[in-house]
This record gives C-alpha cells, structure tokens and sequence, in this order.
C-alpha cells in the first residue's frame, strides 16, 4: 500500500460542513449498511451530525476535527475529544472515503490524531469501532490498539456491539 503525497491533513472548517456530511454518509452506508439499515443510518447522520451539530461540533472548546484533502476535495474525517477531567484522549471518528482507503489516508489521519494527543501530553487514545466491522478492528489492531472492553451501541433502532480500543501514545 502506498501512500498518497498529494493528501493534506488540515483543521476542518465551517464551510467544509456539506462535504463532510457527505463523507460521512459514503462511508457509513458502505461500511455499516450491511448490518444496520439505510434508514438508521440517514436518520443518525440527520440528527447527530446536522449541519447545525456539525457547526457546534467544530465550536467545541474540547473537540478538535480535522480532514484529509485529496486531489482538492476531502477525502477523510477525524473528530478528537479531549476530556482533561478524566485524562482520556479520544478518537470519535475516523472516516475515509472508500475509493481512497488502502492509500495511507486513514494511517495519516491516525498520526495526526497521535500528535495531536501527544502535544497535550495523554498518555493513551481511545476509540470505539464496531466489532462486525472487522476489517477496521483488525486495522486498529495492526496500529497498536488493543481491545479493552466492548459495549452495546445504538443506531436509531439497531443496536450493534462496539469495541473500546485503546493505544499508549506517551510515556514518562
């Protein structure tokens, strides 16, 4: 697998809104249609991730998202969430649009969010993936994250199980 040089990891922006919505759609259809339905998924896409969430989203104090541009448009998605109270680093989202996973743009993102960890000193990452999903549980595993526990997790009507994954990123 080679890496694509043309991909830009930049902050996501405002106006980047619709076309990460779009991503997220792409993916999640392709990714998770074929265990939770269509209709749960646009449902979640049109609550959770709203232009207007997506808006707050980007305005959070302790969120952080960040995209990887390709070829001029945006080909994957990070959302970061620092909670300092409990000294827990996580990796919400990481999404790559299908026809560029395999190309190092899912790798570039993961390192992004590392160093984005690491400049506030975590010492671990955390994120959750589902297990029927294992083409991306097996793709965490190979970059050092390990299963920590698993947990029930909703889609509007479907409930899947979903992994908790974790990573030590900085040691003292």
């Amino acid at each position: 697998m080679s890496s694509d040089n043309n991909v830009r990891i930049r902050l996501a922006e405002v106006n980047d809104i619709p076309e990460v919505r779009e991503l997220l759609r792409v993916t999640w259809h392709d990714t998770y249609g074929k265990y939770i339905p269509g209709a749960d998924l646009d449902t979640y896409l049109d609550t959770v991730y709203s232009e207007a969430k997506l808006a707050e989203i980007l305005d959070a104090e302790r969120e952080d998202c960040f995209v990887a541009v390709s070829d001029g448009n945006i080909s994957g998605w990070t959302r970061l969430r620092r909670d300092d109270d409990n000294d827990i680093f996580y990796l919400i989202s990481l999404y790559v649009l299908p026809e560029y996973q395999g190309k190092g743009t899912g790798k570039l993102l993961l390192e992004n969010a590392i160093s984005f960890g690491l400049e506030y000193r975590f010492e671990k990452i955390t994120l959750g993936v589902m297990e029927a999903n294992s083409d991306s549980v097996e793709w965490y595993k190979r970059q050092g994250f390990t299963v920590v526990r698993d947990e029930p997790f909703t889609w509007v009507n479907t409930t899947v199980n979903h992994l908790i994954m974790e990573k030590v990123i900085f040691t003292q």
